[in-house]
């Protein structure tokens, strides 16, 4: 039923562009990802296995008319590890946008903050971690179903969101399937609120957050049962260029958080980083931290202040076609990390290929937060194919 719904979505993605008299554009991509653990990882279970075996088509429709415009862009993918066939509803929605407000309703997708794969305010879009490929997408946030009413004028723009229906991270299927999750009513009272007011000036970009809702990851009880806790977070961003460099803060508030079903404390999360551009070259630099007041033991967590940095330098050749990049990211608690080479080849316009590495290391003495997927550690290659 999946699968015909899904189609009937597509031939209406491409049928309607030939039909619509105003403009409309119809966009799409194929992209093809496999991947096989490295030697070093667990015998049994990983090395030489493969990981990620998907192929996945999106659509996109963009259609626009004077102040108006909608969007709708859907997934499907196979998964030859698994030999699972899925669909995916990515967004749909309609805005109006005059000079100096708009409105936004359906599915749709934001992000909050200026980290560069780091969440410190961007609480809005659920995360995606299902599997492994989900994970290491590029996009890896779920949508919303949300109202958005924006404000905009010279320097200063506001967006205001109500968000109806809740909708959780996506976890892995072997945690669903063990525990039992429950999701809060679908009820008006329960909805979800968020603001964000940005600044525009000659020397620096400033926003500030407010968001109350529901924490997308759940909390368990002592008969492991999961449940979805309230959390509020107020929070704020700033970019200042500074010549060929842009350095960039972050922080976020969170009073009063839910750690387990009756443990609540209050929660700073920050991170400043820096982006430097010459010729060919693009570094990314960040440190990111986390402190949580009060005990930390009742809550199972190790340390009250945790602390990590990322990096990422990636060099253009042969007129941009080829890339050659180097990512990574170290906690500093437990020291274990998460290592991306990859070496990206622009065939054509349209063609686009890829070869690298997903790679987690432990700490010395803990696996520590990305140790534990040490086993998911995978060489990859990948193809895309874009129209």
């Amino acid at each position: 039923m999946k699968i015909k719904s899904f189609i009937l979505i597509l031939l209406l993605l491409i049928y309607f562009p030939l039909i619509a008299e105003g403009g409309v554009d119809f966009s799409g991509e194929i992209q093809t990802l496999w991947g096989a653990g490295v030697p070093w990882t667990d015998g049994d279970t990983s090395a030489g296995k493969f990981l990620l075996g998907t192929t996945e088509f999106t659509g996109t429709l963009d259609a626009y008319y004077d102040n108006s415009s909608a969007l709708a862009e859907a997934s499907v993918s196979y998964d030859a590890v698994t030999g699972e066939l899925d669909w995916s509803l990515n967004e749909l929605w309609f805005d109006y946008t005059s000079s100096f407000w708009g409105i936004r309703i359906g599915r749709q997708k934001t992000a909050w903050g200026k980290a560069d794969g780091v969440d410190i305010t961007n609480v809005i879009c659920p995360g995606d971690m299902s599997n492994l490929a989900a994970m290491a997408s590029d996009d890896s946030k779920l949508a919303i179903d949300a109202l958005r009413i924006s404000f905009s004028g010279e320097q200063f723009t506001t967006d205001i969101y109500w968000i109806p229906f809740f909708t959780p991270a996506a976890l892995p299927e072997s945690t669903t399937s063990a525990v039992q999750i429950i999701k809060p009513d679908t009820a008006i009272w329960n909805g979800e609120y968020g603001v964000k007011l940005s600044g525009y000036f000659p020397a620096f970009d400033a926003s500030v957050y407010g968001f109350y809702g529901w924490d997308d990851m759940p909390v368990f009880d002592y008969t492991y049962t999961g449940n979805y806790k309230r959390m509020a977070m107020i929070g704020l961003d700033a970019a200042i260029p500074v010549r060929e460099v842009v350095i960039r803060t972050e922080a976020a508030f969170f009073p009063k958080r839910y750690f387990t079903d009756t443990e609540l404390r209050n929660e700073i999360s920050a991170l400043a980083g820096i982006d430097w551009m010459p010729s060919g070259w693009t570094l990314t630099a960040q440190y990111f931290c986390d402190y949580v007041f009060g005990d930390t033991e009742s809550i199972n967590r190790a340390d009250a202040y945790t602390h990590g940095a990322t990096l990422s330098v990636s060099k253009t050749f042969l007129n941009e076609t080829l890339e050659a990049s180097l990512s990574g990211l170290i906690g500093f608690n437990d020291f274990d990390s998460f290592i991306k080479p990859s070496i990206n080849y622009s065939l054509s316009d349209q063609i686009n290929a890829e070869i690298g590495a997903y790679i987690f290391t432990p700490g010395p003495e803990k696996d520590g937060t990305y140790g534990a997927y040490k086993d998911y550690s995978s060489f990859y290659v990948k193809g895309k194919f874009s129209f």
